[in-house]
């Protein structure tokens, strides 16, 4: 068995120790296929996820080197295969590799599985959950290795699973009442340009406002989104407003549990919010 390492630098393991994948054609080449996790991959794309614009003078038989390289190391690793795991096909080629074996698929099904354990579990629970989930992460995905189209892909989804998880995280967080602990944290991703960045605005505005920092809240709110509007053109949703509104209004729904307790009474005259 190899274990197949992609959120960090590359790594392969199998029977205890680590091994590196040296040239970054092939690193490149193994990503295209493990990313697309044990789907057929046309040659053609190989070749343009290879050298783009660039291609040598016969590409597919560049490209064929590349596979019988890579194939040769693969089956180095698992001498008792049964075959070898990446297989030429009439259109392209592919790689046999199960959900546990690579770290982004293994990573990405227990990101699914947060929402579910923060419906049914304590947020303490939760917390140490996501924490674990996110402590797959090595560094940046793929090394940094910056391939083309199947690479940029394969990066933006397993980022976005990592910012789904620390959105959960950071919920958890608040539902234990560590609003002052995760503050450094929310603050350096607001500050990073991500799809999720006006949610984790608005867990920071309300981090800010239970650490009594009424005004620092307010302030996040205006300087993000000033930026954002210079930057992007970017406006605040209708949602984020309902946040501002319930600082203003010191809202009980804010308060530690809050959430919870304003389901159970009167209808919230606003847009819903989600805090715990």
């Amino acid at each position: 068995m190899i274990e197949f390492c992609v959120l960090g630098p590359l790594e392969l393991r199998s029977a205890g120790a680590a091994h590196t994948v040296r040239s970054h054609s092939q690193a490149m080449l193994l990503i295209s296929l493990l990313v697309s996790e044990g789907r057929q991959v046309p040659a053609e794309a190989l070749i343009d996820e290879l050298w783009g614009g660039g291609h040598p003078a016969d590409p597919a038989n560049a490209l064929q080197a590349h596979i019988s390289r890579l194939r040769r190391m693969l089956d180095k690793l698992e001498p008792e295969g049964t075959g070898s795991r990446l297989t030429s096909h009439p259109a392209g080629y592919r790689l046999r590799v199960r959900d546990e074996e690579l770290d982004g698929c293994a990573f990405l099904a227990e990101v699914a599985a947060l929402p579910v354990a923060a419906a049914q579990l304590p947020p303490a629970e939760v917390t140490g959950r996501a924490r674990r989930v996110l402590g797959r992460w090595r560094g940046p995905v793929f090394g940094g290795v910056v391939g083309g189209a199947i690479c940029q892909a394969g990066a933006a989804r397993y980022e976005q699973g990592r910012h789904r998880a620390l959105e959960a995280l950071f919920e958890a967080e608040l539902g234990c009442g560590n609003h002052g602990a995760i503050v450094p944290e929310l603050s350096a991703l607001v500050a990073t340009p991500s799809p999720f960045q006006e949610r984790f605005c608005e867990q920071l505005m309300v981090a800010l406002y239970r650490a009594g920092r009424q005004a620092d809240a307010l302030d996040l709110y205006h300087r993000t989104w000033s930026r954002l509007a210079g930057e992007t053109k970017t406006q605040p949703s209708g949602r984020l407003k309902a946040y501002v509104r319930a600082i203003l209004e010191h809202d009980p729904v804010l308060a530690l549990g809050g959430q919870r307790r304003h389901a159970a009474g009167a209808p919230v005259r606003r847009p819903a919010i989600a805090v715990r």
